[in-house]
């Protein structure tokens, strides 16, 4: 009995001692179970909660109690249904989908989203008894770092709008998707007018606000379309329109844009261009589509930019061109092909006040080029700051050996007025070449004065200061002329010749005789340009025009051709050409007739 009684003492302190290790296992396995970081379960075949974590409950925003050992997967199931931490199918759904990991042998892994905005990554591994273990982790902070990751590559920072990386695909599934469906699409590009000129004169900050304003009134104007910023101030649109709603389109993105923003204090004249290329007619690519696009743009600005130009087939042999000519006019300065004529000017009695510097271009394949084309190309680039410098460097160097003291003309172009020291340039030029600066004559255009009034008057002003003249070039063709000599001392007014050619018209002379009325009002000189017939000449006489300009005085010229008129060679005796009219004593004298006449006795019928 004793050694009975001994063995199961014996047997029973082992129980208890394998218990004691039992308890310590289990306690040293919950240690660990509940120090990771991710949600734990283990359950049975019965499909019945054999242990878990409080993490796993933390997890789907239950309390830990509420998850107990021997719960079947339904009622911890419909426990996360309650709060909202779920996917968004039914509960039977998403149980049957459980039931088809379950029944996989080989591990399993996925992320579902919650109702609740959570991701939970779940790893799924079967049991050798048919049951499971499943992990639970909360990347929903890594899933947003994700998006966000992607959201950056694929959008622009300061605009959040699609980028050029983000275009490309969505360029591609719209054509795969109108090929299937035989329709049609429209992709439009548009950049902002004088963007450059915004972030020279106010700063990259205030023209980072100017793209943000523009990104969002394009968004709002161009709703349902996809909308992408390329870089720069260049954006595109893709749009799914018929021919009429995508002009409309256009026509309403141009309006939005030209709206004028008070950004940071200052007023920001606003302007957009846009080119549009239509699938299948101008493309069956997306690098045709865009590149067609962007030539329609490239012409729109050609035209006088807050224009909408559709692709025209020919259009992209004429932007080649132009970028042909820009290569070559910039090679041009540097290789002597430019040189300056000089067209005579003159008063009513015939005799030569100055002349007026105009830029000429010798190409060496082409010919010349007319100032109408390469002047536009210079100034889309930085060539006309160079090519400007260089004209009145070279005009005030050839008019300051003159013996006779004739005004020299210089046109300035817009472009000079926003970029780099205009007023410094003019100063050191008269310092360099020694010319008078009351004998330099600077003409601008109203295009000067339209883009920062503001400033142009003041630089105006400057330069006035040095002593030169400031001329009004080409008055009466803009919206604002009359407003512009109130702004600023003008010297002289010339009336642009697009009247003079059309003085039979009763409206050209009436703006005509106004401006010369205006001028005499305002104690200005006036000066016709364009003058080419004896008619013109004797209309602008009885009108008492002060000065006269154009084929019928001289054809712009080198200025070896007019060395008599410079002093560098005796005048000769002129003679009264046969078409001169005979009877206009009461108009002028004879005399200074025939001087004006003498001086254009080669006269072509157009003027250039």
């Amino acid at each position: 009995m004793l050694e009975e009684l001994v063995a199961r003492v014996q047997v029973r302190i082992e129980l208890l001692r394998t218990q004691k290790q039992l308890d310590q296992c289990n306690e040293q396995f919950t240690t660990i179970l509940e120090s990771i970081g991710q949600g734990a379960c283990l359950f049975d075949a019965d499909q019945r909660l054999v242990l878990s974590n409080r993490r796993y409950a933390e997890v789907y925003g239950l309390a830990p109690e509420m998850i107990r050992p021997g719960m079947t997967l339904s009622e911890i199931t419909e426990l996360r249904y309650s709060v909202g931490a779920c996917p968004v199918v039914a509960s039977d759904e998403y149980l049957a989908w459980c039931d088809s990991i379950n029944s996989r042998s080989s591990s399993q892994d996925w992320s579902m989203e919650l109702k609740s905005g959570k991701v939970i990554r779940v790893h799924h591994e079967r049991t050798s008894d048919g049951g499971w273990v499943s992990t639970h982790e909360d990347i929903t902070e890594h899933r947003t770092a994700e998006r966000q990751i992607v959201h950056l590559a694929l959008h622009d920072p300061l605009t959040d709008l699609p980028n050029r990386a983000a275009l490309k695909p969505k360029l591609d599934a719209m054509l795969e998707q109108h090929r299937t469906q035989g329709s049609s699409f429209a992709v439009l590009c548009l950049d902002l007018d004088r963007f450059k000129e915004v972030n020279d004169v106010f700063g990259h900050n205030v023209g980072d606000l100017v793209l943000s304003l523009a990104a969002k009134r394009l968004s709002e104007v161009a709703h349902g379309a996809f909308v992408a910023r390329l870089g720069g101030d260049e954006f595109m649109v893709l749009v799914e329109a018929d021919a009429n709603s995508i002009a409309q389109l256009a026509d309403v993105i141009i309006s939005a844009l030209s709206e004028d923003a008070d950004i940071e204090g200052a007023r920001i004249r606003m302007g957009t261009s846009l080119g549009v290329a239509v699938y299948p007619a101008d493309g069956d690519s997306a690098a045709d589509l865009m590149g067609n696009a962007d030539a329609a743009l490239y012409r729109a600005k050609a035209d006088g930019r807050g224009v909408a130009r559709f692709f025209e087939p020919q259009m992209d042999k004429w932007l080649r061109e132009r970028r042909a000519l820009q290569r070559d006019l910039q090679a041009a300065i540097s290789q002597q092909q430019l040189s300056v004529f000089y067209q005579p000017q003159a008063n009513i009695g015939g005799d030569v006040t100055g002349f007026e510097a105009l830029l000429r271009w010798n190409h060496p394949s082409q010919g010349n080029i007319p100032p109408s084309v390469f002047i536009p190309i210079a100034e889309e680039s930085s060539l006309m700051i160079e090519i400007g410098a260089w004209v009145l460097q070279e005009a005030c160097r050839e008019a300051a050996s003159w013996p006779r003291k004739l005004f020299i003309a210089v046109n300035l172009s817009p472009v000079q007025f926003k970029h780099g020291d205009l007023t410094g340039l003019v100063r050191s030029v008269l310092i360099e070449t020694g010319l008078e600066p009351e004998r330099l004559e600077l003409e601008i255009t109203e295009g000067v004065l339209i883009d920062d009034q503001e400033r142009a008057i003041s630089t105006l002003g400057h330069l006035k200061a040095l002593g030169v003249r400031i001329a009004m070039d080409d008055f009466g063709t803009g919206y604002s002329s009359l407003s512009y000599l109130q702004s600023f001392p003008f010297d002289k007014i010339k009336i642009d010749q697009s009247f003079v050619r059309n003085i039979g018209l009763s409206q050209s002379s009436a703006i005509i005789r106004a401006v010369i009325g205006l001028g005499r009002g305002l104690d200005l000189p006036i000066i016709a340009e364009g003058v080419e017939t004896t008619d013109q000449l004797a209309f602008l006489t009885r009108e008492s025009c002060d000065q006269v300009q154009g084929y019928l005085v001289g054809r712009p010229r080198p200025i070896s051709d007019y060395g008599k008129h410079v002093g560098r060679a005796d005048e000769q005796p002129v003679s009264i050409p046969p078409d001169m009219p005979r009877n206009t004593v009461e108009i002028e004298t004879q005399k200074g007739r025939s001087k004006i006449l003498s001086l254009g006795q080669d006269r072509a019928p157009t003027q250039t």
